[in-house]
C-alpha cells in the first residue's frame, strides 16, 4: 500500500486543504481501478488520525481498497454560516477530485463513506443527502441527534462558539443538518438507499442516541445494523470498529 499525504485546491473551502490517501501500490496499472472508502474524522482530530492511531493500512491490504481522509476542521461537515462549505466540498467536489488523481472507481456501486464521532455525523449526512452516490455508509461512535448535542453544550464553552460559526448565531438546524429529518427525505425520494452500519460502545455517551437513531430508520425500513460491545469513546473500540467496518464491506 502506498501512503500520502496531499494538498488540495479546493473551490468549496476557498483554500488548499489536506488529504491522506491509502492506495494499492498497483492501483495505475491494473485494469480494474480500486473500490474507495471515504473515512471522515472528528471534531478534535484532524485528517491524519485514522492512519496514526489506528492499523487502517494493514487492515486494507488484503482488498486492493483505496481510502480517503480528508480535513474539515471543526466544520461537522456542513456548509457553514460563517465559514467554508464542507460538504459541498466532502459530496460533491472531493470524489472527483480524487477520482481523477487516484485512479480509484467512479462507480457508485465502489463507493463507501464512514466516520466516528462528529465523522460519524458527517457519514450518514452525506449518505443521507445523497444516497445513490454510495453503497455502504458506517457510522462509529456517531453524534445522530444534531439538537441534543448543541443544547447540551454550555454556552460557555468553546465548542458552542463553534457550533454559532457552524450553523448560525440563533442556532436553527435546517432540514439538510438533521438526520432524521433527511432519512425520511432518502425514504421519499425512491432512489436507491446504501446499506448502514452503526457502532457505537456501551460504555459510550452516545450509545443510547445510536441507539434510537438505528431503531429509526429501521422503522422506515432501512438496511441497517448496530453492533456495539464494551468500549467508550475511544481510540481502542475506533480501531477495533474499522476493522469490522472494513471487513464487512469488502471482505
Amino acid at each position: 500500500m502506498a501512503l500520502l499525504h496531499c494538498e488540495l485546491d479546493s473551490k468549496s473551502v476557498r483554500m488548499p486543504t489536506s488529504v491522506m490517501a491509502i492506495l494499492p501500490h498497483d492501483v495505475i496499472s491494473t485494469s480494474q481501478s480500486p473500490k474507495v472508502l471515504y473515512l471522515l474524522h472528528g471534531c478534535s482530530h484532524n485528517y491524519s488520525v485514522w492512519s496514526r492511531y489506528t492499523s487502517l493500512e494493514r487492515y486494507c491490504l488484503p482488498y486492493n481498497l483505496a481510502v480517503i481522509m480528508p480535513e474539515v476542521n471543526r466544520s461537522f461537515y456542513t456548509d457553514m454560516a460563517y465559514g467554508p462549505e464542507y460538504f459541498t466540498y466532502i459530496t460533491e467536489e472531493l470524489p472527483g477530485l480524487c477520482e481523477s488523481m487516484f485512479h480509484i472507481s467512479t462507480s457508485s456501486e465502489d463507493r463507501y463513506i464512514a466516520g466516528m464521532s462528529m465523522g460519524g455525523y458527517g457519514c450518514l449526512k452525506a449518505a443521507l443527502s445523497h444516497p445513490e452516490c454510495y453503497t455502504g455508509c458506517a457510522a462509529i461512535s456517531a453524534v445522530t441527534n444534531i439538537h441534543t448535542k448543541i443544547e447540551s453544550t454550555p454556552d460557555s464553552a468553546p465548542k458552542k462558539r463553534d457550533f454559532r460559526a457552524i450553523f448560525g448565531e440563533n442556532l436553527l438546524i435546517s432540514d439538510q443538518d438533521d438526520l432524521y429529518t433527511l432519512a425520511l427525505q432518502a425514504k421519499a425520494s425512491g432512489k436507491p438507499l446504501p446499506d448502514f452500519h452503526l457502532f457505537c460502545g456501551t460504555k459510550d455517551h452516545f450509545y443510547q442516541e445510536n441507539l434510537e437513531f438505528c431503531d429509526f430508520l429501521k422503522k422506515q425500513e432501512f438496511s441497517v445494523s448496530f453492533d456495539g460491545w464494551t468500549g467508550t469513546h475511544d481510540w481502542d473500540f475506533w480501531d477495533q470498529a474499522i476493522f469490522k467496518v472494513i471487513t464487512h464491506f469488502f471482505n
